[in-house]
């Protein structure tokens, strides 16, 4: 493809409208492409309204809500078939719609609307995959891509790993474009408990379980644990199981729970370290760089994407997964030394500063959206 194409336009279809990690990283992808010059019209496509909608209207792009086929867990589990089939049914319309753009963007591998189109759409065709499959899934999937035929980028190695090797596809990290303000920290008191966070969606494999339950285990290191979330639509008795537990144990002066709120800067600056205790791979680890960012080392489980950000003992801990002795382990050491603390937390900036600011981010999204892939 030549360079002449210029300007284009371009329908970005995303399956949520959350703020949670996945819908922070395609407003990013969005912001990358309305200061593009390249990109004269930008289409959002998302199957209902939320909180990302606010900031999408900043953007000036436009919104449309359709009705998508998606691969939810929450769908899958309780047999809801027909959320899933039934969109599908919609081809024509979709397709007649997608083919009055230039690039076809669709962000995560759970669209099913994008693997029935992708064969008829002979334009420019980029999936972002930003998840990690259980073996079948993943080959399934694959086979999708192939028929797909359209450029691919992971979020992650550990990601891309996941899946038969495919053609036309690249590793780009995520990145995070810092909080815009100064967001004051206070200073770590040796008086006061270790205060942990624990933030993102409440679900029954990011760790908030196993995170209470190893709290036992700190008994001589206080520890003030905060978990901040909310549940996907359905799974609310997720939330009332885990405060029934922390009641349960005699946390209860131990453990606080907040629901999640789109602006996290004071969040995160509360904390003295975020944990990130994933009882399966992560893709990538949003929350971590976000943590670092700011100062603040992270805890995370020694599996997944999570093993490209944190450098063990230098800008944070990886314990084994689901491994609750390791897990205390790292905790205890910020416990017992906020020297430590504090030197972990420099170099995790540091490391967030150098590996994942947006310049370099923006660079690599560039070959994708304006090059042919080598």
């Amino acid at each position: 493809m030549k360079n002449n194409y210029i300007p284009m336009k371009i329908i970005c279809v995303h399956q949520s409208a959350d703020m949670y990690g996945s819908d922070r990283s395609f407003l990013q992808v969005v912001k990358y492409l309305s200061q593009s010059a390249d990109f004269k019209k930008i289409t959002i496509v998302l199957p209902r309204s939320g909180p990302l909608v606010l900031e999408l209207e900043k953007l000036n792009v436009d919104i449309r809500y359709l009705n998508l086929s998606l691969l939810s867990k929450t769908y899958l589990m309780k047999l809801q078939w027909g959320k899933i089939l039934f969109p599908l049914f919609q081809f024509r319309t979709k397709k007649k719609l997608f083919n009055e753009y230039d690039v076809v963007y669709a962000n995560t591998s759970v669209i099913l609307d994008f693997y029935l189109l992708a064969p008829f759409l002979h334009q420019m065709k980029i999936i972002h995959i930003r998840e990690i499959p259980n073996k079948t899934l993943g080959k399934v999937l694959s086979l999708f891509l192939r028929q797909a035929k359209s450029k691919i980028i992971f979020n992650s190695y550990s990601t891309l790993k996941s899946f038969e090797k495919l053609d036309n596809s690249v590793v780009i990290h995520n990145a995070f474009e810092g909080f815009g303000k100064d967001v004051a920290s206070e200073m770590k008191k040796e008086e006061r408990p270790l205060r942990v966070l624990l933030i993102g969606r409440i679900n029954g494999w990011k760790g908030q379980d196993f995170a209470i339950e190893s709290l036992v285990n700190m008994k001589a290191s206080p520890v003030l644990l905060r978990i901040v979330g909310s549940t996907s639509a359905g799974n609310e008795d997720l939330v009332l199981q885990l405060k029934k537990k922390v009641e349960q144990l005699g946390l209860s002066n131990q453990v606080e729970f907040l629901d999640f709120v789109s602006d996290t800067a004071e969040i995160y600056a509360w904390s003295d370290v975020v944990i990130v205790p994933s009882t399966k791979p992560e893709p990538f680890g949003r929350i971590a760089i976000e943590a670092m960012s700011l100062y603040k080392p992270v805890i995370a489980a020694n599996h997944g994407g999570l093993t490209e950000i944190i450098e063990n003992g230098v800008s944070g801990y990886l314990f084994e997964p689901n491994n609750t002795v390791s897990f205390v382990n790292a905790l205890s050491r910020y416990a017992g030394d906020r020297d430590l603390l504090e030197q972990h937390g420099k170099n995790a900036k540091r490391t967030y500063d150098e590996k994942f600011s947006l310049k370099g981010f923006y660079k690599k999204l560039d070959a994708v959206f304006k090059k042919e892939m080598v």
